[in-house]
C-alpha cells in the first residue's frame, strides 16, 4: 500500500512543483512521504492540491471524453430546485427531481460523499505532518497557520456532508490499514458542534486578509461565516424545533463576521451584482471564501455546460431558469408580482420594471446575449407544436437562459479558447452573512426588529431595490428573507439546501413552468405553461448515503 502512495506522492510532485534551478531539483522518482514535510515549496503544492480538490457548483460532476457527461449538464445542486430545470437524461431530472433516487442509483450524489472525504484525508495528513516540519523549513507562525487552513477545510467537508447525507463518521486522524476503519457516523447535530469547536479554537491562527499573491486561502473571516452557516442549519426546522436560543446563537455568528469590519458588498460598475462574479482582485471585498480558477492552468467550463448561445453557437444549455424563478423577482417598486397591489407588473409585458438582479441573471425575449438579440419566439416550451425546445441540449426548454456567472464570450476570439472560463466560485459572500443575519435574528424574535430590516435593506439597496414595508409580521418578513435569499444567492446552491431546511418540501413537488411566447407579426403573446411535474414525498430531506459506502462500513446502514 505505502509503495502505491509514494508512487502517487512523486507523480504529483513531477506535475506541481517546479525549481528556477535546474541544478536544485530534486529527484522525484522515489520521493517519500518524508520528503514533502521536508521541503517548503512541496508543502505548498500539497496544500494547493487540497484546496483544489475540494467541490464546487462549477465543478461537482465536471466529466470528460468517455465519461457520463450527463452528469455534467447540470452539475449544480440548484437544478435540483424550482429555480431550474435540466437536460432529461441527467440524473438530476431522472432521479432527484422525480424524487427517484437510491443509495445505489446516483452517481452524482456518490462523488460528493467520495470527494470530500478525499479532501478530508488530505486534511487530515496535513494537521498530522505539519506540527513536526522543522523550523528551518516553517516558521512556528507558518506551521500554526498551514494546520489551521486544513482544520477550516476539513470542517468546511464534513458540514457538506452533514448538511447533504445528515450524518458522517468524523474521522480525525490519517487512518491507515491497520487500524479500525470501521467508523459510526455522527448525527448533523455532532457534526455542527465539531465545526463550531474547530472555528473557536483555530480561527484566530488564520489571518484576516492575505497579499494578492496568497489569495485564495482560508481566513479567519472564511471560518467564521462556516460557523455562521452551519448554526443556522442547526437551528432551522428540519433539525430543530423552533428553539430561540439556537437562533440567536446563529444570528450571533453571523453578527461575529460583520464586526470584523474586512469585507462590504460590491458596488462598482453600473451593474455591479453581475461585475461581482468576475472582479478576481482585492477591490472584491464581497467574497470571503472562494475556490479560485486560472486560465490556461485551471479553468473551468460552465459557459460550455449552461450557455444558451447565440446563433447556435454550440454551447449545450444543460440548465434551464424556469417561471418559478423568474416570478421570484419583484417589481422595482420592491412589491412581489403575486401582490394585488402591485400595478407595475404586466402579464403581457413581463420583463419592465423588474429587479436589476433580473436581467443580470436572466436571459428572457428581447435580451442581448454575445451581440445577439434573444428571441424565444418559437413556442419554447411546447414541444407538440415545432420542437424548438424540447428537453435537449442547446435549447431554452422553460424559454429562459442563464446568464449568472457565464462571461459573454466569442469561442473564435475569447483570450480563454473555446469556452473555458476562470471566474471564481464564491462558497461564502458577505450578502449570505448579512441575509443569515436577517434570518436567524427575526426568527429569535416574535417580531422582526431594526436590525433584521437593515441587514436585508443592505443587500437590496446594491440593486436599487426599495426598502421593505415596515411593520412587518415575523411570518411576512420570513417571507421576504426566503425570496431575498432566491434571488440573491441565486445559483450558489443554496436553495437546494435552503428548501430541505425549511422543510419546505411542498415547494419542490409543485410543476415546473415556463413560457410560451406567440407572436401573430403584430404583438407578442406571453402565455405560462407547465413543462414538467416534480416529485417529493418528504423521503428525501436528506438524501440516501451511497451504497457502496455502506458496504464498506455496515455502520452507515439506513
Amino acid at each position: 500500500m505505502k509503495k502505491y502512495k509514494n508512487l502517487l506522492l512523486a507523480l504529483f510532485v513531477a506535475l506541481a512543483s517546479g525549481c528556477s534551478d535546474m541544478l536544485d531539483i530534486k529527484p522525484t522518482s522515489f520521493i517519500s512521504d518524508e520528503a514533502i514535510w521536508e521541503d517548503k515549496v512541496l508543502i505548498d503544492k500539497f496544500v494547493a492540491n487540497t484546496y483544489g480538490s475540494m467541490l464546487c457548483g462549477f465543478n461537482r460532476c465536471t466529466a470528460g471524453f468517455g465519461q457520463n457527461w450527463s452528469m455534467s449538464w447540470a452539475g449544480n445542486m440548484d437544478s435540483a430546485t424550482d429555480d431550474f430545470a435540466s437536460v432529461s437524461d441527467s440524473p438530476i431530472y431522472t432521479q432527484l427531481n422525480k424524487d427517484a433516487i437510491t443509495a445505489q442509483s446516483c452517481p452524482f450524489v456518490s462523488e460528493i460523499w467520495i470527494q470530500e472525504y478525499l479532501v478530508i484525508r488530505k486534511c487530515n495528513t496535513i494537521i498530522e505532518r505539519v506540527a513536526g516540519v522543522d523550523d528551518k523549513v516553517l516558521t512556528a507562525k507558518e506551521k500554526l497557520r498551514i494546520d489551521a487552513e486544513a482544520r477550516f477545510l476539513r470542517a468546511f467537508c464534513y458540514f457538506d456532508l452533514g448538511r447533504t447525507f445528515g450524518k458522517a463518521p468524523l474521522i480525525l486522524k490519517a487512518q491507515n490499514l491497520e487500524e479500525d476503519l470501521l467508523v459510526a457516523p455522527s448525527s448533523f447535530a455532532e457534526i455542527v458542534e465539531f465545526v463550531k469547536d474547530e472555528c473557536d479554537l483555530y480561527a484566530d491562527n488564520l489571518p484576516l486578509t492575505y497579499p494578492e499573491e496568497e489569495a485564495g486561502h482560508a481566513t479567519k473571516g472564511a471560518f467564521l461565516a462556516l460557523k455562521s452557516r452551519a448554526l443556522l442549519y442547526l437551528a432551522s426546522p428540519l433539525n430543530s424545533e423552533d428553539d430561540a436560543r439556537k437562533w440567536d446563537d446563529a444570528a450571533v455568528a453571523a453578527q461575529a463576521v460583520m464586526d470584523l469590519h474586512v469585507y462590504e458588498l460590491y458596488k462598482m460598475g453600473e451593474t455591479p451584482y453581475r461585475s461581482m462574479e468576475f472582479d478576481k482582485t482585492a477591490a472584491n471585498k464581497e467574497v470571503i471564501f472562494e475556490r479560485r480558477f486560472s486560465f490556461p492552468e485551471a479553468p473551468h467550463n460552465i459557459h460550455m455546460m449552461w450557455s444558451l448561445d447565440a446563433e447556435d453557437a454550440g454551447s449545450w444549455n444543460g440548465l434551464y431558469p424556469t417561471q418559478n424563478l423568474v416570478d421570484a423577482y419583484e417589481t422595482i417598486d420592491g412589491k412581489l408580482i403575486d401582490d394585488p397591489t402591485n400595478t407595475m407588473y404586466d402579464a403581457q409585458d413581463p420583463y419592465s420594471n423588474r429587479d436589476a438582479r433580473f436581467y443580470q441573471s436572466i436571459i428572457y425575449n428581447g435580451s442581448t446575449w454575445e451581440t445577439y438579440l434573444m428571441s424565444m419566439v418559437t413556442n419554447t416550451v411546447d414541444p407538440s407544436k415545432n420542437g424548438s425546445c424540447k428537453p435537449r441540449l442547446g435549447k431554452a426548454r422553460c424559454g429562459y437562459g442563464p446568464k449568472k456567472f457565464i462571461e459573454e464570450l466569442d469561442p473564435s476570439t475569447n483570450i480563454y479558447g473555446g469556452y473555458a472560463q476562470s471566474n471564481n466560485w464564491p462558497y461564502f459572500r458577505y450578502a449570505e452573512v448579512l441575509l443569515n443575519y436577517a434570518e436567524a435574528k427575526n426568527e429569535s424574535l416574535s417580531v422582526p426588529d431594526e436590525s433584521v430590516y437593515n441587514a436585508v435593506n443592505e443587500v437590496r439597496a446594491r440593486s436599487n431595490q426599495p426598502n421593505l414595508p415596515t411593520g412587518l409580521s415575523k411570518e411576512e418578513m420570513r417571507k421576504r428573507i426566503k425570496n431575498e435569499r432566491r434571488v440573491e444567492l441565486l445559483l450558489e446552491e443554496h436553495r437546494f439546501y435552503d428548501l430541505r431546511r425549511w422543510k419546505d418540501g411542498n415547494v419542490l413537488a409543485e410543476p415546473i413552468m415556463g413560457m410560451n411566447i406567440y407572436n401573430n407579426n403584430i404583438t407578442l403573446k406571453y402565455e405560462i405553461s407547465k413543462v414538467e411535474d416534480r416529485v417529493f414525498t418528504g423521503e428525501h430531506y436528506y438524501l440516501p448515503i451511497p451504497l457502496s459506502e455502506q458496504e464498506k462500513n455496515p455502520l452507515l446502514k439506513e
